[in-house]
């Protein structure tokens, strides 16, 4: 009987307060003065107050928006906490209402005032209403008052301990079982990459097949942590849901999950159109570039020619027009990716582009070289050549680079706009056919009959095997010096890889030559005037006769 006359009390308690705070109100409206003209459009309009959101218990109650009654946003939701902390500790379990005043609603906890809420603190942009931000505010002040209560409950905080006690247990089960299996799938992959291993012969399949086991390995244990990290997670958030406080944590992070995946499934879906277009573009693609490579074979193979293009150049004709093929269709299907629209993705291409044109200038240009070099046909592989002091075979005509191999074995790269822009001789290339002209210089004084000199050149290059008849060798004087005459012995050879053979070789017969006809190599200069002319009578124009 005591305690419904004190519930009763306490009830018009309640009542009088909200009687007494309305009439204020209304007298405080009723003595303030007229409203000031407005000021001028010059004077500064008074500074705004930052709203303030009012919580307890770790959860959001209102947010104030203007100052009321002199109280700034920041001093209402201080005052209301207290207020809430002040009618939570008293006796009883608390009950939340509301009244009406003329300034707005007074909420209210157990029949006394907590906070009163106006007009401008709606959420305008929302369209919210006075009705809806009270009705608002009661649901959270209840919930929040009903969790606090709940949290003084010794039952469900020693509830809430079993349950995630029960969680944990769970969640290490679960990554033990998860460790086991994958401990197992992996000794049976191990087991069958070595046994696969032992039956590949080539040395680059075994190499492909290690690096795409790696390659799974780590996709696999990326997948791994990603469980781990998706099942603490979940852990997480059960566990703060056991408990009042913390529920609105639990709840944000579902919600965070929930529009995560949302978001994700959406720009999947949306994706799709476009990922399917580029696809599609990609695909043709491919069977133009087939359809390229299966006509350029048949020209390499000799079957027949297009367009002019020959064996040579139909391997580097296929690569240019691929890569073309490949770039344009890339161009295509840019547009159609996911994110191309993007300032990221923008951004990205311009970065990418501004590295290529900084840094492909000197690839271009050994590029184009490389091109020209080819297709103007100055040399071919298997050509003898020299670039500037470097003789050698042709190895390779790249894009970039062409290789040589010197006699010596040296192999030698140099890049193609060097080539294209030095001296180049091509040894391979005579109107009269395979091989070369090999040459060999002496310088005799003129005290030698030069019939005589060209007929030991001559008997030289005819013991020379190797030596082509036909064309037959020649000898040409290069030079009348002051004091020898410059022969130059040309002859030649079929095999051009030969070279240095039958030069050294033709050489040494050169020698013979004169020694057994008593002519001295040398050159002769000038130290002094000779007793007599140094002339050949004409009686020894063709060599000192037989026992003379």
């Amino acid at each position: 009987m005591e305690a419904g006359h004190r519930h009763v009390m306490r009830h018009l308690a309640g009542t009088m307060l909200g009687i007494a705070l309305a009439a204020f109100a209304c007298a405080a409206s009723a003595r303030q003065p007229a409203p000031e003209p407005a000021p001028p459009p010059a004077a500064a309009a008074p500074p705004a107050h930052a709203p303030a959101t009012l919580r307890y218990f770790n959860r959001d109650i209102v947010t104030f928006r203007v100052p009321f009654f002199g109280n700034s946003p920041t001093r209402r939701a201080e005052v209301a906490q207290a207020n809430i902390a002040r009618i939570v500790d008293e006796p009883g379990m608390a009950k939340v209402g509301y009244q009406a005043v003329p300034q707005g609603v007074a909420i209210l906890l157990s029949g006394q005032l907590v906070t009163v809420i106006v007009p401008a603190d709606r959420d305008v942009l929302g369209g919210q209403s006075l009705d809806q931000l009270r009705a608002q505010t009661i649901t959270r002040l209840d919930t929040a008052v009903r969790a606090g209560e709940q949290a003084r409950m010794p039952q469900r905080v020693l509830q809430g301990l079993l349950w995630v006690a029960v969680a944990t247990v769970a969640a290490i089960a679960l990554l033990w079982l998860l460790y086991r299996l994958v401990l197992r799938v992996r000794h049976r992959v191990d087991a069958w990459v070595v046994a696969r291993l032992a039956q590949l012969k080539s040395e680059s399949a075994r190499q492909m097949l290690a690096g795409l086991i790696a390659s799974a390995r780590g996709l696999a244990r990326l997948a791994m942590w990603l469980i781990v990290a998706l099942t603490f997670e979940e852990w997480l958030r059960f566990a703060f849901g056991r408990f009042p406080y913390t529920q609105p944590w639990a709840a944000a992070m579902t919600g965070w999950i929930t529009s995560r995946t949302v978001s994700l499934g959406n720009a999947i879906v949306s994706a799709l159109p476009g990922l399917f277009s580029a696809f599609l573009i990609f695909i043709l693609a491919r069977l133009v570039s087939q359809a390229l490579r299966v006509t350029f074979h048949g020209v390499e193979a000799g079957r027949f020619q297009l367009l002019g293009i020959d064996q040579q150049l139909a391997e580097p004709t296929r690569k240019i027009f691929t890569a073309l093929i490949w770039l344009f269709a890339l161009a295509m299907a840019y547009p159609y990716l996911p994110g191309a629209e993007t300032d990221a993705f923008k951004g990205l291409s311009v970065f990418v582009g501004l590295m290529i044109s900084l840094g492909a200038s000197s690839i271009v240009s050994q590029a184009a070289g490389g091109l020209t070099l080819l297709y103007s046909r100055t040399m071919t592989p298997g050509d003898v050549i020299r670039i500037d002091d470097t003789e050698g075979t042709v190895q390779q005509i790249g894009l970039f680079t062409t290789r040589l191999r010197t006699p010596l074995g040296v192999e030698v790269s140099y890049p193609n706009n060097v080539v294209l822009g030095g001296k180049l001789q091509n040894f391979s290339r005579n109107p009269d056919g395979p091989g070369m002209w090999i040459e060999a210089k002496v310088t005799i004084g003129y005290d030698a009959p030069w019939r005589q000199v060209h007929r030991l050149l001559l008997d030289a290059a005819q013991r020379t095997p190797g030596v082509q008849s036909t064309p037959a060798p020649f000898v040409a004087q290069a030079a009348l010096s002051d004091f020898y005459v410059e022969y130059v012995l040309r002859a030649r050879i079929p095999d051009v890889q030969q070279r240095l053979i039958a030069r050294s070789t033709l050489h040494a017969n050169i020698q013979d030559a004169f020694n057994e006809a008593g002519v001295q190599i040398m050159s002769p200069n000038y130290e002094a005037d000779p007793e007599s002319p140094k002339i050949v009578p004409k009686a020894h124009w063709d060599g000192p006769t037989q026992g003379g």
